[in-house]
């Protein structure tokens, strides 16, 4: 019997894990999986461990493992495998495929784009995008990053930066260095909301006060929307296709 583990890094927000949680429901009632469960690395139960473990104990041969994250880096290529590793010594009859995170591809820049169109952003002259990553200590993670904004520039006029919450460059010192006279469109590349996006709408409203002139507009980040279901779906098929982790 296959079976379907979704991975997210989990949120220290209570609402924002009960919102993944809805979601990976979702997405496991919509699609053909009769053995699924899904799990947290830190900040939420269950453990990764727990979830994988729980599949296998409902007769599982082989267990699909996807990480439920926007970008490759140090939880995608080191943090959620080595986890992977207690369940294989644990159980080495049963095979784990591992699936890629969700990446940059038409469905992303979709979602960003609506993101931006739903607060105003039309690209005009005088409009400008921030597109705020978490950050990464693998660079693969920036150089991904830096492909969306490519792509965000293919599509709209206005100029296209990023920036980062807790790497450099950091957006706080983006929006301080950017043109005063331009509307700028601060779009958080995340999934979950809470307190990373309350601190990026504090750091706005400073910004606002010493220059009252200025426009800045927070969008809403990229979330757990629903067009990613179908995304996870292809990364669980890509993931079967693959050799034994």
């Amino acid at each position: 019997m296959e079976a379907t583990v979704f991975i997210s890094h989990g949120s220290r927000s209570e609402q924002g894990n009960k919102v993944f949680v809805s979601f990976i429901e979702k997405v496991i009632s919509t699609g053909e999986i009769t053995n699924a469960a899904y799990g947290f690395l830190e900040n939420a139960q269950p453990a990764i461990f727990e979830a994988v473990e729980s599949c296998i104990l409902k007769g599982a041969s082989s267990v699909t493992v996807v990480p439920v994250l926007l970008l490759p880096g140090i939880h995608a290529n080191v943090d959620i495998p080595e986890e992977l590793e207690k369940v294989r010594k644990k159980y080495p009859k049963i095979k784990i495929f591992y699936g890629e995170p969700l990446g940059v591809n038409e469905t992303i820049l979709e979602i960003v784009l609506d993101r931006l169109k739903e607060q105003g952003f039309s690209g005009r002259d005088l409009e400008a995008v921030l597109l705020v990553g978490h950050g990464s200590r693998d660079p693969l993670a920036a150089a991904e990053f830096e492909k969306l904004a490519a792509r965000v520039r293919e599509e709209v006029p206005s100029k296209v930066d990023t920036g980062y919450i807790t790497t450099q460059p950091f957006y706080g010192e983006k929006l301080m260095e950017s043109d005063s006279s331009e509307k700028v469109y601060v779009l958080p590349f995340l999934l979950y909301t809470g307190g990373f996006t309350a601190k990026m709408e504090e750091t706005i409203n400073s910004i606002l006060i010493q220059d009252p002139k200025r426009e800045i507009v927070l969008c809403e980040p990229v979330g757990f929307e629903e067009r990613l279901g179908e995304l996870l779906m292809q990364r669980v098929d890509e993931a079967r296709a693959k050799v034994k982790l």
